[in-house]
């Protein structure tokens, strides 16, 4: 009666796993005798040209390309070129307000024409009238200190006689001394007035005139800058402000903003990065074939210009290495930032022994080939190998032309042949 029991309530799970059971089998033999069935390919080893070939992926930039900037500040009045206009060194581009910068100009002009008028009046000295205004007050100094001279002899006479006191001699010693300090100051003044000033204020005078030249100077050339002009010859590549907009100027460090980039058109760069794979194997004047996506009827040519030396890890941590290439034939008018695909021919091998490469497979570093021996038999052969250009690759040893090699394949969905098993790179 208990296996009665248990029986009937064990009968779902004997249910359940045998349709897992079913279904795991179902799904076997269908991924062996379906579609993708697995089945033996013949290749023929056959000779042939064989070219390895790398392609990058850029994008189009000039090679001479500018952001204009202005070297003062504010309003601009006025763009005088539009985008795509051609241009040449010294052509006017843009203006900027000039009211604010004439006013400093003229309180400059001002500043340098009193520094220097009063240089001019330092370096000559006194006019006539001063010089005999101070050469009457020198003879007038003159005789008050002699005068004091000789009073204070008598008094000192006096006093070694002792018909005078301390106090009258400590007077008249005072009274020389001040009238000599204003004789001697007289006759310093007149001799300033007389060969100009004295050098310490002749050497502030011309200070003074030096620095006021100097903000004329800049004056003058803020109200030059106020006028852009072109640095370089070629096309306007975009234009970034508008006539009423507020412009910084490019100075002490600071960035300023852009009015327009310019470029020189007539060299075109491709501008990309490569990964490390390539390093070894890209070299500096290798040739290009590009395809443009504004030119569909032909292949540009163009050559590798510089490879960096110094590499940057990406985002995913790859380091990759910036890489510049040249086009080396003229495209009319290019479009700037538009992507570039370049075709790089490595290697190539001509005439040479090969085999497709989903026809050899590896055992650690060797290189195997499964060769038909007769009567469907095969034997594994070790292979060495040259190039690959992705389909084909190189045979130098193990095989002679003619021998058929055997491979294990599937069938994918569109019928065409298909590897089974892990992805095979074959390497020179």
């Amino acid at each position: 009666m208990r296996f009665s029991l248990w029986l009937y309530r064990s009968k779902w799970w004997l249910i359940f796993a045998a349709i897992v059971v079913a279904a795991f089998v179902y799904g076997v033999r269908a991924n062996m005798d379906g579609p993708g069935a697995a089945a033996e390919m013949e290749y023929t080893v056959e000779r042939r040209d064989i070219v390895r070939e790398e392609t990058v992926t850029g994008s189009l930039e000039s090679k001479s390309q500018i952001d204009v900037k202005a070297k003062v500040g504010g309003i601009l009045k006025e763009v005088t070129v539009d985008e795509g206009d051609a241009v040449t060194r010294g052509m006017v581009l843009a203006r900027i307000e000039e009211t604010d910068l004439l006013k400093a100009l003229k309180q400059a002009q001002a500043r340098y024409n009193l520094a220097l008028a009063q240089y001019d009046k330092q370096k000559k000295g006194g006019t006539r009238e001063q010089v005999s205004s101070l050469e009457a007050q020198v003879k007038d100094n003159e005789v008050e200190m002699e005068l004091a001279r000789e009073n204070l002899s008598r008094i000192q006479t006096l006093y070694d006689k002792g018909y005078s006191s301390d106090q009258e001699l400590e007077d008249a010693r005072g009274r020389f001394e001040r009238a000599k300090a204003s004789y001697d100051d007289s006759k310093q003044r007149l001799e300033f007035a007389r060969t100009g000033a004295s050098p310490e204020d002749l050497a502030i005078a011309e200070a003074e005139l030096k620095q006021s030249r100097l903000l004329l100077e800049i004056a003058q050339e803020d109200l030059q800058n106020a006028t852009i002009r072109s640095e370089v010859d070629g096309k306007v590549l975009a234009v970034e402000l508008d006539p009423g907009d507020t412009v910084v100027p490019s100075v002490q460090g600071r960035e300023g903003n852009v009015i327009m980039i310019v470029g020189d058109t007539t060299s075109i760069l491709v501008e990309c990065e490569i990964g490390e794979d390539l390093i070894g194997v890209l070299r500096e004047g290798m040739e290009v074939e590009f395809d443009l996506s504004f030119i569909k009827d032909r292949k540009v040519p163009g050559k590798i210009t510089r490879i960096s030396h110094f590499g940057r890890p990406n985002q995913n941590g790859v380091v990759m290495f910036p890489m510049e290439m040249e086009l080396t034939e003229d495209i009319g008018e290019p479009r700037l930032g538009s992507t570039a695909r370049g075709r790089i021919t490595v290697e190539t091998a001509e005439d040479v022994l090969s085999l497709p490469v989903v026809a050899i497979s590896s055992r650690g570093e060797e290189k195997i080939a499964k060769k038909v021996t007769g009567n469907g038999a095969t034997e594994e052969i070790v292979v060495e190998t040259g190039i690959s250009d992705g389909r084909f690759v190189e045979i130098k040893s193990g095989l002679n032309e003619g021998d058929r090699v055997m491979g294990d394949f599937s069938e994918n969905e569109s019928g065409s042949p298909e590897r089974r098993g892990r992805r095979i790179v074959v390497k020179g």
